[in-house]
Formats: C-alpha cells, sequence, structure tokens
C-alpha cells in the first residue's frame, strides 16, 4: 500500500531533534504534545481530544504513556513532569527536581526515568510522593 492510512495534522510540532513529543499508547492512542497543549488521537474512532494546556504558555518537551496506556508523563521546557489520568482527564500530580527542560521519558512499570538538558537523569517511583528516588549525574550531555 503506498497510500497513508491516515496523515498527521500537526501545525505547531516543533522540530527539535532532543525533543520526545510523540507517544503511542498500548490502548491505541496517540499522544502529540503542539505548543502549549497535549493532543489525544483515536485511529479506532478518529476522534481528536484535548487532553490539557499548561499554565502560562509552558512549553511541553516529552511525552510518555504508562506500560497500560492509563497514565501520560508530560515533561516541560522549565523542567516539571506532570502524570495526568487519561480517563479522568485530570493532572494527579506534578514532580520537580530538573532545572531545565526534560527531553526524555521511559517507563519500567511504576518507575518513570527522565532525562533533562540539565545533564542529569532522575529515575521517579509514581507510587512515592518523593520527586525522585535516585539522580544520575556526569551525563555528558542532553
Amino acid at each position: 500500500c503506498t497510500t497513508p492510512f491516515k496523515v498527521l495534522d500537526a501545525p505547531s510540532l516543533r522540530d527539535d531533534f532532543y525533543l520526545s513529543l510523540i507517544d503511542w499508547s498500548s490502548q491505541n492512542l496517540l499522544a502529540v504534545c503542539l505548543g502549549s497543549w497535549v493532543y489525544l488521537w483515536s485511529p479506532c474512532t478518529n476522534k481528536v481530544t484535548k487532553l490539557c494546556q499548561m499554565e502560562d504558555e509552558e512549553i511541553l518537551s516529552s511525552v510518555a504513556f504508562t506500560h497500560k496506556g492509563n497514565h501520560l508523563a508530560i515533561g516541560t521546557k522549565s523542567g516539571d513532569i506532570q502524570l495526568w489520568d487519561i480517563v479522568k482527564g485530570k493532572c494527579i500530580r506534578t514532580m520537580k527536581g530538573h532545572n531545565a527542560r526534560v527531553g526524555t521519558l521511559a517507563w519500567n512499570s511504576h518507575l518513570l526515568a527522565s532525562g533533562s538538558r540539565d545533564r542529569s537523569i532522575l529515575v521517579r517511583d509514581a507510587r512515592t510522593p518523593e520527586d525522585h528516588v535516585y539522580k544520575l549525574l556526569g551525563h555528558k550531555q542532553e
């Protein structure tokens, strides 16, 4: 098949190698960060939903679904990470710790690793109230 099934119309998608602005969930949802907005697209229904907009026009820099696909971590340019319940459409937690943009996020069960332009990697346990449980330093690049 040479014809695409769907063309992603993402007019404000930032062209930056160090950002992770799109993620696909195990629930078959696509999360896309456009400016300060996060959108969810379902290929089954072809429906686009606005999940959230960051306050004060905060720029988004990364996004990652949990393995079950019911929660979404959103990294920002200021270094914060918000954890969203996508079923309820609510932010359930904001985690701090980085002092520069969060360029990548990766889940392993309940653990979330975040890499930042500040050259640190933070490992966070979503079950605990602490912002992070491990801090890895010495990373030479973003």
